[in-house]
């Protein structure tokens, strides 16, 4: 554990309270950690929609917008798992192993990680649905959770995570098939279920990491100001290859 980038953090709590949460909170990348990662997001392309033929670099978001017709919210950056150096030392470092085994209760398997932005735009509707920024829950295996790294700042209603704690728990059940069915919920579904209290909006500077077990109800807040940067690293039992963002460099295609 000295070898770890994260210095002293109490991992058993930090475990006892993702169970019990859902989310822990307490991780802080090194400054220069953060920086490199996003020194890599402004020399490579992202990918409008998460869509392998709408690539731009950062400075051409504008005429990307334009090609397409409608604004950005949501580009991710593909290949960086295996491009990003930065990103291959968070995957060995032996505290997030550790963390990862004792909380799955097994050999932790990487499934994927990702990194993209949210820009501060009128969204369509669609898309705001599309790249859930309404609340809504992850199935993603029967046991699984994902750290969250901000690579810029994040403040009060300007593109925060927000999660229901011990969600992951209890449910929301509005209808006859919620028992089952995985489905969005309105903001007012979500206050009739919870109390004020149990709606966390998790702000930080650059370098903020958190945990959490996404069965928990969640949703990521649309920015009002500022574009942000953030990285994801999920862990579960399987990888069933959904969440990786591996995708074969001849079909990636530029926009702008």
């Amino acid at each position: 554990m000295d070898q770890s980038l994260f210095g002293q953090i109490d991992r058993t709590a930090f475990v006892q309270r993702l169970r019990e949460d859902g989310a822990a909170f307490g991780l802080r990348l090194p400054q220069a950690l953060s920086s490199e990662l996003v020194e890599y997001a402004s020399k490579h392309a992202c990918f409008a929609d998460r869509q392998v033929d709408c690539g731009f670099h950062l400075g051409a978001r504008p005429g990307a917008e334009s090609k397409l017709g409608k604004p950005i919210l949501v580009a991710q950056y593909f290949n960086a798992a295996t491009q990003c150096p930065a990103i291959g030392l968070l995957l060995q470092d032996p505290l997030l192993q550790w963390i990862a085994g004792t909380y799955l209760e097994s050999v932790p398997t990487f499934v994927g990680a990702n990194l993209w932005w949210t820009f501060p735009v009128q969204a369509l509707e669609e898309d705001r649905d599309r790249h859930a920024h309404l609340f809504h829950r992850d199935v993603d295996d029967f046991r699984f959770f994902k750290f969250f790294f901000y690579l810029t700042d994040v403040k009060a209603g300007d593109g925060a995570h927000v999660y229901v704690v011990g969600s992951h728990r209890r449910p929301p059940m509005l209808r006859l098939g919620d028992r089952w069915n995985i489905r969005r919920y309105s903001d007012a579904e979500v206050r009739e279920c919870f109390a004020p209290d149990r709606i966390v909006e998790i702000c930080g500077a650059a370098g903020t990491g958190f945990a959490e077990n996404t069965l928990c109800v969640h949703k990521g807040l649309t920015p009002i100001r500022e574009p942000r940067l953030l990285l994801q690293l999920q862990y579960a039992l399987f990888d069933y290859g959904a969440m990786h963002d591996r995708r074969d460099s001849s079909a990636l295609q530029m926009i702008a």
